[in-house]
């Protein structure tokens, strides 16, 4: 769904201090998903998914252990 443009603008979003940077690795699709592996670089931590939605899991976790070593909050609204 669109929001029109003037609720878009009354969206909050909030600067992060530090950017986070993530490979991935697509090795193989079934299910109309992929598989694969995703690299956290700053962490040097490599994990494997076996669903597009784990992958999106993966870097919501890792986001949100970021945040609490730095004391941020990445769900703040």
């Amino acid at each position: 769904m669109k929001l029109p443009r003037k609720e878009c603008q009354n969206v909050k979003t909030k600067d992060y201090k530090k950017d986070q940077t993530f490979i991935l690795k697509i090795l193989d699709r079934q299910n109309s998903t992929w598989q694969g592996s995703i690299l956290w670089v700053e962490q040097q931590n490599e994990q494997y998914f076996r669903s597009a939605l784990e992958m999106l899991k993966l870097i919501d976790e890792a986001l949100v252990q970021n945040d609490e070593k730095t004391g941020g909050d990445s769900h703040e609204e």
